[in-house]
């Protein structure tokens, strides 16, 4: 009898012992595991982050590829233009730009592009494209280049009237030409957003959600002789004969970052003008990127 209940005693007390380090080793083990938590969504942010980076560069790009016309020879009067949204312009006067950051007056060229032999004016080509009558067109050869619009389309043909019938008889490049207004104002969803608006009639476009500071740089070649030997961080117009691509750089929010604010970091980020941008990673960061015309 004293033997059993003996043997209930010292269960009794490793139950105690037991029960004692659990008590003692479960707070560790809990903290440890809210760290593996932490680690494991701060990696899962950092991912979120580089495909989100990634579909920025490939989306700016698409929008600033084309803003060369196609041509042995770029026109001189053609001009780019980079400004502070502390200066918006006119046609933008009704949007509340964003003051800390730039925007850009320029023409996507060739979003329908083939090349043709001009035998008739109008001319005529099969080419089925998003235009309507009444866009312009540009025609470009080794010779000189030609202003047109679109006369009329469908499904099958396009006829584009040129402004002049002395591009009969060459061959080159008709092109689409619409120019375009980009800058970042306020999004749908209440964020910074950037967006496209036509340069003289049409609705603004919201492109992506979530881009909250832009700058923009022309890399010219002044001289001429194939290669880059400026990046101009002024503002103004820039002649496209000697535009050789842009430094872009823009700082960016993630949508449904989770991270607390204890787990995060100020950052601060030095652009080319000499501005200091801080952001708090990792819900937010900075990119940029090299856009090659």
């Amino acid at each position: 009898m004293n033997q059993r209940h003996s043997i209930k005693g010292s269960l009794l007390i490793e139950l105690l012992v037991v029960c004692g380090l659990i008590a003692l080793f479960l707070p560790f083990l809990v903290m440890a595991m809210a760290r593996m938590q932490e680690r494991h969504l701060l990696a899962h942010t950092y991912q979120d982050q580089h495909t989100i980076k990634a579909a920025i560069d490939a989306h700016i790009k698409a929008q600033w590829e084309r803003l060369l016309p196609v041509g042995c020879v770029i026109d001189e009067s053609l001009f780019l233009t980079i400004e502070s949204g502390v200066s918006p312009p006119i046609r933008l006067a009704t949007r509340h730009i964003q003051k800390d950051s730039d925007w850009v007056k320029g023409v996507d060229y060739g979003l329908c592009r083939s090349s043709v032999t001009v035998r008739t004016n109008p001319l005529e080509t099969a080419m089925t494209c998003h235009w309507k009558a009444g866009n312009s067109a540009i025609f470009s050869s080794c010779e000189s280049h030609y202003k047109g619009h679109i006369f009329s389309e469908s499904r099958s043909k396009s006829l584009i009237q040129l402004d002049s019938d002395l591009a009969i008889g060459q061959s080159g490049i008709i092109q689409s030409e619409e120019g375009f207004y980009w800058y970042l104002s306020e999004g749908k969803d209440g964020w910074n957003a950037l967006w496209r608006t036509p340069e003289e009639s049409g609705n603004s476009l919201e492109l992506w959600n979530g881009i909250e500071r832009l700058a923009i740089f022309p890399m010219l070649d002044n001289n001429q002789d194939g290669f880059v030997d400026t990046l101009d961080t002024q503002y103004g117009r820039f002649p496209l004969a000697k535009l050789r691509g842009l430094w872009v750089e823009y700082q960016y929010r993630l949508s449904h970052c989770k991270i607390d604010r204890d787990v995060g970091f100020q950052t601060e980020y030095h652009s080319m003008r000499g501005e200091t941008w801080h952001y708090d990673s990792p819900c937010q960061s900075v990119g940029n990127q090299i856009i090659v015309l």
